[in-house]
């Protein structure tokens, strides 16, 4: 009897897998990213890769959900993480959050311990759907009914706006869940679109504003302002879009002090994509009127009491524009830009933060970049000059940690490009393994590491009080050495001429940089830009 129903437990979970890998070729998964726990996971992987789709082997559960987030993300495709139950769910948990406060677009798949033995077996039986939920868009079961349907659907809610992290805990001895249909938002009401009209008609010195939903209609919404003669700002997950070449291109949003001049001036502030998830915490001070443009319903209470716009950015977007006729000097823009870029770029005696990025965009210009949580970041972001939305970022949950995983799954989905990873010691000491992943799958990406064995953010925003050296600073670590180790090959630099020759050097594949930084120009910076 026992053996029976064993067998019959077995075929199905067999008969489960095969659809489950059926749904994400379906779904146009092309890789598949996770750290298995044995039994079902393998059975999961190998069945994916019976269909073609691709495993990429990380070393955490959270890495693997960045890798496979910012795959999807790059690719326009759900990006799929699979992990153990217990302890490889729970490490997922930031990869999770990072996906769904970054707006990228993962679908994590767990086993856990099956209903029909729960009341047996206590050993890593957690209830994941539960814990999943505040982290995710949804997270239900996936079980033997509607198995294939179910992972399309799951997918297509993890890739539909506003995009975010999606979780199946795997278990056929249960029907499953439904997934919940993914909605599309409807056009707003044309009272609501004459009000908009009449705004923009009235202005003269319009600001526009762009967010990441408008980095995801980069073409539409640069077609859109090509005759829009008024200063551009983007937030740090929309950088790119608005070419920083162009005469209108402002500078960085971040609802911080740095733009404030410019927005003061202003008589109408029009947020093109614009999600308050991307917005430094804090009241909304401007006086301006807002107009919030976007391809669904977005919270907006953190903007004060704008106007708020659902439509189409290839349709929609050119003509509410053209109610407007701006004034503001030509030239404007680039004013505000030039401004800010001398107040960020000055440079200290040593290996600048300022200096090592300007030396890497001199040698690596047409890079994808990805920029980890930190002190550099606010140098990375404000010097990284880019006519194209190439620059990868967690902007939503700010987690550190993210650089280097993100750099993997950006090189994974356009292997002909060299992707650049800009991320501190302490970001880099969370995932320091994913060097080896970085060598086993020699990829073409330069890790430059701002190396001053610090927390320097925290650092800078400590009292005398709080905590003291203790509480931010770590031994300096030869993160050259470790790459070396991993097979990664590695130098440290400690002054601009090395790194302008180790920069120049032709090279193929990995390859990492432990730049030995002064950070005493960075209080300057984050006063600057924060105030």
């Amino acid at each position: 009897m026992s053996r029976r129903r064993l067998a019959g437990t077995v075929t199905g979970e067999h008969d489960c897998t095969l659809s489950l890998a059926r749904g994400l070729q379906a779904a146009g998964v092309r890789r598949v990213f996770g750290v298995p726990g044995g039994g079902p996971n393998l059975n999961m992987i190998a069945a994916c890769q019976d269909l073609g789709l691709q495993f990429v082997l990380a070393h955490g559960e959270t890495a693997a959900c960045i890798m496979a987030a910012t795959y999807g993300q790059v690719t326009g495709t759900p990006g799929v993480a699979v992990v153990t139950r217990g302890p490889g769910f729970a490490s997922a948990s930031n990869g999770l959050a990072q996906a769904t406060l970054d707006r990228f677009p993962l679908l994590l798949i767990s086993d856990v311990v099956s209903a029909d033995s729960a009341d047996r077996v206590a050993h890593q039986r957690l209830d994941q759907v539960s814990a999943a939920r505040p982290l995710t868009k949804w997270s239900g079961t996936l079980g033997h009914l509607g198995t294939e349907q179910a992972v399309r659907a799951a997918a297509e809610l993890a890739c539909t706006a506003p995009a975010g992290a999606v979780h199946l805990a795997f278990d056929p001895s249960l029907p499953g869940d439904r997934p919940p249909a993914a909605r599309h938002a409807l056009r707003s009401d044309e009272g609501t679109w004459e009000g908009a009209r009449r705004l923009l008609e009235q202005a003269s010195r319009p600001v526009i504003l762009i967010g990441l939903d408008g980095a995801r209609h980069a073409v539409a919404v640069r077609k859109a302002l090509e005759a829009f003669d008024c200063p551009v700002l983007v937030t740090y997950q929309a950088k790119g879009v608005a070419a920083e070449s162009m005469s209108t291109y402002a500078g960085l949003f971040t609802g911080a002090t740095m733009e404030q001049p410019l927005l003061a001036a202003a008589d109408l502030l029009v947020g093109v994509g614009l999600d308050p998830v991307e917005l430094m915490p804090g009241r909304w001070p401007h006086t301006a009127p807002m107009l919030m443009f976007h391809s669904h319903a977005v919270e907006t209470s953190y903007f004060g009491n704008p106007l708020a716009l659902v439509g189409t950015y290839e349709l929609d977007l050119p003509e509410l524009l053209s109610a407007c006729r701006p004034t503001w000097e030509t030239g404007t823009g680039r004013h505000y830009r030039n401004r800010h870029v001398k107040q960020l770029a000055a440079g200290i005696a040593g290996l600048s933060p300022q200096a090592v990025v300007r030396a890497t965009h001199d040698a690596l210009p047409a890079s994808v970049v990805t920029v980890d949580a930190g002190a550099h970041m606010l140098v990375a972001m404000s010097l990284w000059e880019t006519d194209e939305p190439t620059v990868l970022i967690s902007n939503g949950l700010a987690t550190m940690g993210f650089a280097l995983p993100a750099a993997i799954g950006a090189a994974l989905a356009l292997p002909q490009s060299r992707v650049v990873c800009f991320v501190g010691d302490g970001g880099l000491g969370m995932v320091l393994a994913e060097l080896e992943t970085l060598a086993r799958l020699q990829l073409n990406v330069t890790v430059v590491v701002f190396n001053d064995a610090c927390l320097t953010l925290i650092q800078l925003k400590q009292t005398r009080a709080a905590g003291a050296d203790q509480a931010v600073t770590y031994g300096l670590t030869d993160f050259a050495a470790a790459a070396i180790s991993m097979g990664v090959p590695g130098e440290v630099v400690a002054d601009l001429a090395s790194l302008r020759e180790t920069l120049d050097r032709p090279a193929a594949g990995p390859f990492l940089i432990d730049a030995r930084i002064d950070p005493s120009g960075y209080a300057d910076v984050l006063r600057a830009i924060r105030g």
